[in-house]
């Protein structure tokens, strides 16, 4: 197990934040005291909550019914059409890399989610402008000649788009010099990535699957970092690139290497070999995070032990 470490910089709640939330509750925040402010969460009739280096942080205030719904037409700028789509899929993206997922009652026609209203819920992801050290990473990334993939496994919330950033941003530098192309779905990867010696393209908003052939197609990507992969779409748009020589560094949801495989998309990209190696992320502690690298060679899946 090898670690990264973290340095925080200090930093007060978003003006973003402070224009979409009412002074008592942004007033209730900050009485906590908490340091950095990485996620609030908001339920009707419940206590708004803050989270703070893994602790949840009561703040003592309970949030009506009205007052979300009023937040809630604030972040979408008094428009709901103009955030139908991402709403539909769970959240709002707002400046600065803030993501607001949204929870309420959905309402679905053949399946699928055709729109989303009565909202109870806001949880309000906030990045941080962090010092990250990813050299002994990159330098085991970059010791292969094979140029194969990464793949950044960990459950949600253990920072796995904190370590993706600053990826991005230390193999666009001049030291590496790698002309990346980040595909930010989400619009969460591209905060405080504005430094001018940066050899960096960044696609925000585009579909995965999209913004991956484009990157090859159009841009001369060497290199493709995107956020939480995981469809059979992504995985098609992965492996051509791959099969064109574009290695990508990417995040996925999962607690161990034997769940990645669990899903159909990542198992197909292991067997054609286009992750060299998946990086576990552990967070058990403020200062850093602690992971670990398994091979491609070394994975197995665990029923019956056999090879993917």
């Amino acid at each position: 197990m090898q670690n990264i470490q973290i340095a925080y910089k200090q930093s007060s709640l978003p003006a973003v934040l402070r224009g979409c939330l009412p002074s008592h509750l942004t007033d209730a925040i900050l009485r906590t005291g908490a340091s950095p402010i990485e996620e609030i969460r908001l339920h009707r009739g419940r206590i708004l909550t803050v989270t703070s280096r893994q602790k949840n942080l009561g703040c003592g205030v309970v949030v009506g019914e009205r007052e979300i719904q009023d937040i809630f037409s604030r972040m979408c700028g008094g428009s709901l059409y103009a955030y139908e789509q991402t709403i539909r899929q769970g959240y709002i993206p707002l400046e600065g890399g803030i993501r607001v997922g949204v929870c309420g009652s959905a309402a679905c026609e053949d399946g699928k989610i055709i729109g989303v209203h009565n909202i109870t819920g806001l949880m309000i992801r906030i990045p941080h402008a962090i010092s990250v050290d990813t050299a002994t990473l990159l330098h085991t990334f970059f010791a292969d000649r094979s140029q194969r993939g990464m793949l950044i496994y960990a459950p949600p919330g253990v920072g796995k788009t904190t370590l993706l950033r600053a990826i991005a941003k230390d193999v666009a530098s001049p030291q590496y010099g790698r002309h990346t192309v980040i595909v930010d779905t989400r619009g969460e990867l591209n905060v405080e990535l504005n430094d001018s010696s940066l050899n960096l393209d960044i696609m925000s908003g585009y579909p995965r699957d999209v913004g991956i052939e484009i990157a090859v197609r159009t841009l001369g990507a060497q290199l493709i970092v995107c956020d939480e992969i995981g469809g059979m779409a992504d995985a098609r748009a992965t492996l051509g690139a791959a099969n064109c020589g574009v290695p990508l560094i990417a995040s996925a949801h999962a607690a161990s290497v034997q769940e990645l495989l669990e899903r159909p998309a990542i198992a197909l990209l292991h067997r054609a070999h286009v992750f060299g190696r998946y990086v576990g992320l552990l967070r058990r502690n403020t200062r850093g995070f602690e992971y670990d690298i398994t091979e491609w060679h070394n994975v197995y899946r665990e029923k019956g032990a056999t090879k993917c």
